[in-house]
């Protein structure tokens, strides 16, 4: 059985809230002895009890195949299972598949879990896993989730618990492809429902993980029950509610006063808020994630590589990370990181020069500067305060006239999706570690819009680099062709990468065994709560 690393990460990357009271984390501390030290002195876990969480924004909907965004991707992960998933070292194991190994170049054999049946009382089988990655490749579903997976050329049965992927071309990251949330296996007689105008699986998911889903209340909440008769360990939880919240003021209040029990997304200005609140604790970790100010680069005049790169010399990056992260975040120089495979450090956006970027714009059509307009997401407020920092910066500097415009998160990626924007706030959470999720999904011209590349970017040399890399089984020039992309995309400029922010989030002392993860993907399966905060509450 062959098991396959995601990448080079560090212990401190992951955390687990313990029964310790004292469970604060600097951005860069390592964690790996406290978080051993959390679960060798964790009581022993109580059953039953609803943890609620308080998120920023609402899901965009609950199909394993549908939205790729970050947040409906955690919440979709307590409904569904993949073929394989991270542990708590980030290292792929089996889940859905009892084991796996590579045959051929091309080929790759997964011996699945057997006993296991779907929310809807279905059986999980090789037809099963067949259905659902042809349903995610076909052009009529239009799945964002398509080019996580269209390397696969076909999915063969052959027998009720043996299925054998096989790719169009060597490509070793396959597994890790299949642990995203995109590879969530759905019930097929929900799919076929769902063909049928008989079911919504952007309403009501059916899967096999530890919890069921009970009811999306859309803009207020998302809950869940403990799936009584899951094939693995069952949870301890009765219920899981995600509550959302919208305002970060609000969700550090709702942890102070004990109703909600984890608030997510906290900013580092108010990380003391936290900090200071006797039962509860912080957890901040370093992220696989960078926050990145993009163009389209199909609208004029961002077709002109020389315009975006006058606005990239005009913004001091090194200041608006300090500015708004201080020590909880890193300057981005790339779309990827030090913690992905390929990361290249001597490629690098151009430099803070406001002479350079004035000359710049001056070889252009828009010497004189022009009126434009940044997206941001409304309840974001640090993508808001960049915003408001660039569109200082771009009219002092070059007299580009930037407007403001607040989007609701759905409204925003979808916008976004269509090409309907001048320039945007976003950012890409490398969800699997490796670069071809980053840098194929985001930069290759197939994937316009909604599977990943926002920025409308076109170059062949790229498109041929990467689709070389997820080609290559040799990993030195793998990593060379990466690090060949990133020197392009520096001097291309589709968009300019500024932050590796660290996940910030306040977790109630009373939560055990909660898991976060690099990816700023999150776990319940094994959470559970103490007694002051199980039944009726604090």
């Amino acid at each position: 059985m062959r098991h396959i690393r995601f990448v080079f990460l560090l212990s401190a990357l992951f955390m687990i809230a313990g029964c310790s009271t004292d469970l604060e984390e600097t951005p860069n501390q390592d964690t790996e002895s406290e978080a051993d030290a959390n679960a060798d002195s964790a009581s022993e876990p109580t059953a039953g009890g609803e943890l609620t969480m308080a998120i920023p924004a609402d899901i965009t909907d609950l199909d394993a195949h549908g939205a790729s965004d970050r947040t409906s991707g955690t919440v979709k992960l307590n409904v569904y299972e993949t073929l394989v998933a991270p542990d708590e070292n980030m290292d792929l194991q089996p889940l859905l598949a009892e084991s796996y190994e590579q045959l051929d170049d091309h080929t790759w054999e997964f011996i699945l879990e057997q006993d296991v049946t779907f929310h809807d009382g279905e059986t999980f089988n090789a037809e099963a896993v067949k259905a659902n990655f042809d349903r995610v490749l076909d052009p009529e579903v239009a799945s964002p989730m398509a080019s996580q997976f269209n390397m696969i050329e076909q999915v063969e049965v052959i027998n009720d618990h043996v299925v054998h992927i096989v790719t169009e071309e060597p490509f070793l990251s396959l597994p890790n492809n299949l642990s995203h949330f995109g590879g969530g296996i759905i019930s097929p007689k929900a799919m076929e429902d769902e063909a049928a105008g008989n079911h919504n699986l952007d309403l009501h998911p059916v899967g096999t993980g530890p919890f069921i889903f009970d009811s999306w209340d859309q803009g207020n909440s998302i809950a869940f029950t403990k799936h009584d008769d899951y094939w693995g360990e069952e949870a301890h939880l009765d219920h899981l509610t995600y509550q959302i919240v919208p305002e970060q003021s609000t969700r550090i209040a709702m942890l102070d006063t004990g109703e909600v029990h984890i608030a997510d997304d906290i900013e580092p200005v108010n990380s003391s808020l936290v900090e200071s609140m006797t039962h509860a604790n912080l957890l901040a970790t370093e992220s696989m994630r960078s926050n990145y100010f993009g163009f389209n680069v199909q609208s004029e005049p961002f077709d002109d590589p020389t315009v975006r790169q006058a606005i990239a010399a005009a913004i001091d990056t090194d200041s608006l990370v300090e500015g708004l992260y201080g020590d909880y975040g890193s300057k981005a120089t790339a779309a990827i990181n030090e913690f992905i495979f390929g990361y290249n450090p001597n490629a690098a956006y151009p430099a803070y020069n406001v002479d350079e970027a004035q000359a710049l714009l001056s070889e252009t059509d828009v010497a004189g500067g022009f009126s434009t307009t940044l997206w941001v997401e409304e309840s974001d407020a640090l993508a808001l305060q960049a915003g408001e920092y660039i569109q200082d910066r771009l009219k002092e500097t070059l007299n580009i006239d930037v407007s403001l415009q607040q989007l609701e998160w759905g409204t925003l990626l979808s916008e976004t999706a269509d090409g309907q924007h001048d320039m945007s706030m976003l950012g890409w959470s490398n969800n699997l570690g490796d670069p071809n999720d980053a840098l194929y999904r985001q930069f290759h011209s197939a994937n316009f819009g909604g599977p990943g590349n926002r920025m409308f970017y076109e170059n062949e040399d790229v498109d041929e680099m990467l689709i070389e890399a997820r080609q290559e089984s040799d990993d030195a020039h793998r990593e060379e062709l990466y690090q060949d992309v990133q020197t392009i995309l520096a001097e291309d400029v589709p968009r300019i990468d500024f932050v590796n922010p660290n996940y910030i989030l306040g977790v109630h002392a009373d939560v055990q065994g909660f898991q976060q993860f690099a990816s700023e993907h999150h776990s319940f399966r094994e959470v559970y709560l103490e007694e002051s905060s199980n039944g009726e509450g604090y």
